[in-house]
Parts: C-alpha cells; sequence; structure tokens
C-alpha cells in the first residue's frame, strides 16, 4: 500500500514536470535562455517485469537491461493515471508516439534536468525526496536559493583551491595517496598528469598563472624522480604534455611501508599525548591531596588546641596553689 502511494505521487510529480517539458529544440547560449523555465524527464523502463523485478536485490536492481527510453510530452497526463509521449529502444532509429501506464514508474530509472535562464540542474536516478525537490525549486522559486548556495559553495572552493595550491608538493606519498584514494585510477591502473593535478589540487586553474606554473613544475619533479626510482612508468612518449603513467609494485610497497610508518608515528603522537594527559592529571590530584592533608592537618592542631587548652588552665591553677602554699 505504502509504495502503491509512492508511486501515485512520483506519477503526479512527473505530470507537473510534462506541463513545463522543455521545447524541442533550445540553446543555452541563445538570448532566449534567458527567459528558460522548464523541465526534460528521461524514464528507462527495465526488461522486465514488476514482479520479477521486486525478487531481485535492489543493490543489483542497476544491472537490468533496459527495455526502452520514454520522454513524456508537453501536458502529457491522460485519464487512467496513463502518460502520453514518446519512446525509443535500442532498435529504434526515430522516437515513436506511445502511452506509459503509471506502473511501470515504480522501478524505472528518471532522470530529470531542470532549465532556468542560463543554469540548469541535471539529477539522475530521481528517487522520490529528489523529485519533490525538483518540483519546489521552480513551484516555489527556491531555485533562487539553490543558485545562492551553489555560488557561495563555488566561492568557497575557489578560495580553498588557491590557498591549497600556494603551497607545492613536497613528497611522493602524496601523490601515491591521492592515488590510492581515486576510484578510476583503481579501476583504470593508469593515470596522466592532468587527472593526478585535480586530484590534488582539484580545479587549480583559478588561480592565478605563476602559481599554477609553481605546482605544475613542482608536481613534474616528482613525478620524474618517481620514474627514476622505478615505481611510476611513463607510458606514452616525452613530447606529450599530458603524458600517461603506469604504478609499478615498487611504487605500491613505498606507499604501504610509509603509510605504516606514518601510522606508527601517529600511534607514537596519540601515546605520548595520552601519558602527558596522565601526567597532568596525577599532578592535579597531588596538588588536591596536598591542600586535603593541609587541612586535616590544621584541623588537627584546632583540636588539639580545643583539648590542650582546659589542661593548660588547670596546671597554671595549681602552679599557683602550691606557690601559695610555700609563700
Amino acid at each position: 500500500m505504502f509504495s502503491l502511494l509512492i508511486n501515485k505521487i512520483r506519477f503526479h510529480l512527473i505530470c507537473y514536470f510534462s506541463k513545463h517539458i522543455c521545447p524541442s529544440r533550445f540553446l543555452l547560449t541563445s538570448d532566449e535562455a534567458k527567459k528558460n523555465d522548464f523541465y526534460e524527464v528521461h524514464i528507462y523502463i527495465p526488461k522486465a517485469t514488476n514482479e520479477d523485478i521486486s525478487k531481485i536485490p535492489e543493490n543489483n536492481r542497476s544491472a537490468l537491461r533496459i527495455k526502452c527510453e520514454f520522454m513524456p510530452i508537453k501536458n502529457g497526463k491522460r485519464w487512467g493515471n496513463i502518460l502520453a509521449g514518446v519512446k525509443k529502444s535500442r532498435d529504434d532509429v526515430e522516437w515513436q508516439p506511445t502511452l506509459l501506464s503509471a506502473d511501470f514508474l515504480k522501478y524505472s530509472r528518471i532522470d530529470v534536468n531542470l532549465f532556468f535562464g542560463l543554469w540548469d540542474l541535471r539529477e539522475q536516478k530521481c528517487s522520490l525526496l529528489t523529485l519533490i525537490r525538483l518540483y519546489l525549486l521552480r513551484k516555489f522559486r527556491l531555485i533562487y536559493i539553490e543558485i545562492l548556495f551553489y555560488k557561495l559553495k563555488n566561492f568557497i572552493n575557489k578560495h580553498r583551491v588557491y590557498r591549497r595550491i600556494r603551497t607545492p608538493l613536497r613528497s611522493k606519498f602524496e601523490i601515491y595517496e591521492a592515488l590510492m584514494n581515486s576510484d578510476d585510477f583503481l579501476r583504470k591502473g593508469t593515470f596522466r598528469k592532468s587527472e593526478l593535478s585535480k586530484l590534488i589540487f582539484g580545479n587549480h586553474y583559478v588561480g592565478k598563472f605563476e602559481i599554477y606554473q609553481k605546482v605544475s613544475q613542482s608536481l613534474e619533479w616528482i613525478l620524474d624522480s618517481c620514474v627514476e626510482d622505478k615505481e611510476i612508468q611513463k607510458i606514452s612518449a616525452n613530447q606529450d604534455r599530458d603524458p600517461l603513467y603506469k604504478m609499478k609494485g615498487n611504487g605500491i610497497h613505498y606507499f604501504t611501508l610509509t603509510k605504516e610508518k606514518l601510522a606508527n608515528a601517529e600511534n607514537n603522537r596519540v601515546i605520548q599525548r595520552q601519558q602527558v594527559s596522565l601526567q597532568r592529571w596525577m599532578a592535579f590530584l597531588t596538588f588536591l591531596l596536598v591542600i586535603g592533608t593541609f587541612l586535616t592537618a590544621v584541623d588537627k592542631i584546632d583540636a588539639a588546641k580545643a583539648y590542650l587548652a582546659p589542661l593548660l588552665t588547670y596546671c597554671n591553677q595549681a602552679l599557683n596553689y602550691i606557690g601559695t602554699i610555700f609563700t
């Protein structure tokens, strides 16, 4: 029942998108692009029934073959939860008009592009929350807030990258660490200098040209050093401006040993900080113990004074009495 409700909401959202669907031809670079305010919807229908797909684990559904691609037309909603649009399968040469039932949306992949003026937002594999977000962005003009946050984030990232590239690379380990954190490199096993530069510094073109030269030169020196140490192999020719490199076993060995050394050094620093913290607590507790002992001694002195005062008075009286006898 809950899944039917979600699918119904998904259908009505796509119907809203179809009311503001993009024209067949448009250019973001034209003067008319400033008036853009529409959606572009792509629905990829899997080649299987809903019953069969429900038996497949959710993580494995992305491997399903696509039966066809569907795009709704302007005001595509029809009676009976039907969408009008055009479809195109792998064997088709041209788009063909067709109707799509809302039941097919349950396990279909939905990609939505929102065009607003010269700005566009592209979302793939949209969930229900993403579809609702795209609806709110246009319906209530929240897209202005989206653009503001995007520009603010972009401004912060540019300054972060600019500060980062002011300091050139100083070790090979920074290169290897960036590569080992890259899914693209782990999949291919090769990398280009431009790809490595982007991994380490981001889009460094936002900085000044002389800073870019310093960064590029420091990266090239370290790569040449890695090649001489037979840790990295240069595959493309030396004349290539963006050479292709391949990691070798020596490079993996160097990265593993260096990472272990850094981890051990960090563990030693943690132990030292814990020992220093423990010593400080011991000194603080010793100080409290000294104060407690002093206060206890003061209390005992006061008690002794209270006990000795009557005794001294009695002794004084006895001495006075003896003195009167002998005098």
